[in-house]
Formats: structure tokens, sequence, C-alpha cells
């Protein structure tokens, strides 16, 4: 069962770090809560440390405490936090008058948690898809937390072009800036501070150069040169609405030779065609076939065509077309190879991207909210190549 059809539901988490137990509980907590929903209504249990500010912000149906859930005293019996916990809910879902109906959980829900459960005759059902697709389509407030994120990460890379066109070019073909040399690391930094500043946190920002961009993943490191590609890939979260963003852009400061060039206009054109073809009801599954086709069309290897079975591609476009994007920076749905319907309120990622391991690579990434129509493109930085 993959719908949310009125299932009972249980996040056992700290929802500062916890997707499932933020969504469920709309409390931010950096310690673990209990979060169970029941015929419909909605409970949280907290520690003393919580309480208080629970009491005032939590939109729940009930409020309990550890107290009354005698947590301690369980801890203490069964010399083990996390059975506690389990046994907690146990008897919550008794005094509930349902400890014989079924409860679904998150896919890593904890295995402690899950014995001891079953051990009290609770029947848990590990089910990610169920919590992926609670929080696929966003409200109108999650849209507008993603898009102050990314008012940010716009911002953070405009400084970063700033410092790109304010950077002179050594003898060595080294970039220059302000008297040293402008590495991966000085470019991450100042795009970091620069997210600090607007209130978000950097997850592992990329700023990769030259042959260092043709892996993806690649955070980047050393000295940047003159014509060569430069990924910059930021997708920090907001701290206060703990949503994140996501966007790319490849620059190159200098003359890039014909291959690179050719490489960012089919990466260009392919992403275009995506987009034009992003609406509710389309399969993500075509939509990355759609640029594999442009790719493959412009002369690069894709996963559609030319992947062998059993080895990886590492070169030419390999990866997704896109992923959902929200209180994870990766979520439902995946626009890939994966058979996924888009749906209203999705927001995804478009980022296609080819990769030479001999020159580097380009990825070119927006962030758009699925309509019924269309979509509706998140992302207004500019997608200019040359610097």
């Amino acid at each position: 069962m993959d719908r949310d059809e009125g299932q009972n539901l249980l996040v056992i988490g700290a929802p500062e770090h916890d997707a499932d137990a933020y969504h469920l509980s709309g409390f931010l907590a950096p310690d673990a809560v209990i979060c169970l929903r029941v015929d419909g209504k909605t409970y949280l249990a907290v520690s003393s440390l919580e309480y208080g500010r629970a009491e005032k912000e939590a939109p729940v149906d009930g409020l309990l405490s550890y107290d009354e859930l005698g947590i301690v005293k369980l801890a203490r019996e069964l010399k083990s936090g996390a059975r506690a916990y389990a046994a907690a809910v146990a008897n919550l879902l008794d005094d509930l008058g349902a400890s014989g109906s079924p409860v679904s959980v998150p896919a890593d829900f904890g295995v402690a948690y899950a014995d001891e459960l079953r051990a009290r005759g609770v029947t848990i059902t590990p089910d990610g898809k169920l919590f992926d697709g609670l929080r696929r389509a966003k409200t109108e407030e999650e849209i507008s937390n993603i898009q102050k994120a990314q008012e940010a990460v716009e911002a953070a890379c405009a400084h970063a072009v700033g410092i790109l066109k304010e950077a002179g070019i050594g003898d060595d073909g080294t970039l220059q800036w302000r008297g040293e040399t402008l590495t991966s690391e000085k470019l991450r930094a100042e795009i970091d501070v620069e997210l600090l500043r607007r209130g978000c946190a950097a997850d592992g920002t990329i700023v990769a150069g030259g042959p260092q961009g043709a892996d993806p993943h690649e955070r980047g490191h050393g000295p940047l040169r003159a014509g060569e590609s430069i990924i910059v890939d930021i997708f920090p979260v907001d701290l206060s609405s703990r949503y994140y963003s996501d966007m790319t852009r490849t620059f190159v400061k200098g003359e890039p030779d014909e291959a690179l060039q050719e490489m960012y206009d089919a990466v260009l054109k392919s992403q275009e065609a995506a987009l034009s073809m992003v609406k509710a009801g389309v399969n993500g599954k075509d939509v990355h076939n759609k640029v594999a086709e442009v790719l493959h069309e412009a002369g690069y290897k894709t996963n559609v065509h030319d992947q062998e079975e059993g080895k990886p591609l590492t070169e030419g476009f390999f990866h997704g077309t896109g992923h959902g994007v929200g209180l994870k920076i990766h979520e439902a749905p995946r626009v890939s190879l994966a058979d996924e319907e888009l749906i209203p309120g999705d927001v995804i990622s478009i980022e296609p991207g080819v990769y030479d391991p001999r020159i580097g690579g380009v990825r070119i990434e927006d962030l758009v909210v699925v309509t019924e129509d269309g979509c509706r493109n998140l992302t207004g930085f500019p997608k200019r190549f040359l610097i």
C-alpha cells in the first residue's frame, strides 16, 4: 500500500533531522519525539525540554510528555532507551483503542523500535513510498519556503559570478582574485558564507573545475583555470523552515574550446526540451528519455542508449534528469528511468548533464513546481556560460 488512506502512522525521530517526523508533527525539535497518527488525529510526545514550546507551537490534536508516558521508568526496567520509546507507543496505542490496528512506519524506522513493538503485539508495516507520498504535493506555504531558499541560492550564485568576473587570469592560466589564486575551496567558502548571511546552511556546495567536473558529486578542489568549465551546484537548507532548494549553473572564464561550447549548448537544449514536457500526468521516465534523446542526437552517450548491463557508464549523460526537493534535498518523485507519474504540487529539479573525464562537465539545473498545465519555474538565475 503506497497511498494515504487514513492509515495509522508512527514516526520516532528528531524533527530537525528527520523529514517524516517534522512533516507529520509540524514541530521542530533537535531531539527525538514520538509522533503518532491514529484515526485521523495526530499525537505528539516530547521531553520536558520541549513541552512548553510544543504547547505553543505544535499543530497536533494531542500533546503528551515523556513523563506521562513513563519513558524514564520504562528505560530503567527495560535497560534500553529505544525499547522504552517503543513500549510507550504500545501503551499509547492501547489507551487510544488502537492496539489491534496495523501501523505504518517509514522505511528507515529503527529495528530496535520495531522489534519491541512487534514483541508487544503491534503490527508494524514499513512503507517508505507512503511517507514519501505524504510530502509530494506541496502546499503554497511549502512552495514559499522553497522559494525563499532559492532566493538565497541565487544571491550566493550571483556573488560567485561577481568573483569570477573580477578575477584575472595568471600567466599559467589559473584564475587570480585579490592577489591570490582562486581555488574551488575559496569560491565555495564565499558561496557558503553568503548563504549563511541569508539564513541558509550549505550542504555540500559543489565548485568543480575542469576534469573534476566529470564526476557529478566531486565537490572540487585546487585552482580554477581559464577556459575550463566550472560547475557550481548550490543546495542549502533554510534554517528557519528546514526546506531545501537546488540550482546548478556551469560557467567558463575566458574562451572555451569548441567541444566544451558544444557540450553546453547540447545540455541547455536538452533541459529546455525537458521543461517543455513537465506537467501533471506526465511520466518522469518520458521526460528523462527526451533528455537522453536530445543528447544522444548531439553525439553523447546516455544511460538510455549506451548503458551496458552490469557496467557503469562513466561519460556522457549517466544520471537521472531530476528529483523531488522539499524537506529533503533528494525526495520523491524521481525524474529518471524510474516509472513515476508527476502530480500537481511536485517540486522537482530538472538537471541534465554531460561529462567527459578528459575535459570536465556541464550541468544546468532549475527547480520547478508541477502544475496541471505545465510547470512554474522557481529559478530566475540566468543561464550564461561565458564570464
